[in-house]
């Protein structure tokens, strides 16, 4: 009981956010359940008002929790609360084909430019899903399109 309450002590000091990030989807290793921290209402980004569908994540654990009947990984939580239909989902572990509903699409830049080039010719006003693009590489233009592919380095 003690040492309930020292963790409890010590998760009050560290910022909400970090608890978001830490404890979402695994209620077991952190003293606070989700339903704690979807009650802290924190967005999926800073630029952005959706907020964390914890309840309906949760609900979908439980669901895939009971149909399994043992305990899931966190790559299976993670994987399984995303899943579109997980009451009737076909779940054999390398044989079905997963249809999922992800909450954010995360793409990378050097592949990005694609999706988002056919995104805009669709022609559509916004995307189903938020998305983001995470740029690791810093790509400097000096002259131009043309002088610069001529320049060897």
């Amino acid at each position: 009981m003690a040492y309930i309450r020292a963790l409890k002590m010590i998760m009050s000091k560290i910022p909400a956010w970090t608890k978001v990030k830490t404890g979402g989807i695994q209620p077991t290793r952190f003293p606070s359940s989700p339903h704690v921290y979807a009650a802290n209402k924190v967005a999926m980004s800073k630029f952005g008002t959706k907020l964390l569908p914890y309840e309906i994540l949760e609900k979908r654990i439980k669901i895939i929790n009971d149909r399994i009947g043992k305990p899931l990984s966190l790559t299976e939580k993670v994987l399984y609360s995303h899943l579109d239909d997980p009451v009737n989902q076909d779940i054999e572990r390398g044989v079905s084909y997963l249809k999922l509903r992800p909450d954010r699409v995360a793409m990378q830049d050097a592949t990005a430019q694609m999706a988002m080039l056919q995104f805009i010719s669709s022609g559509l006003p916004k995307v189903a899903v938020p998305s983001t693009i995470h740029c690791d590489h810093l790509i400097e233009a000096q002259l131009g399109g043309v002088e610069d592919l001529k320049e060897k380095k």
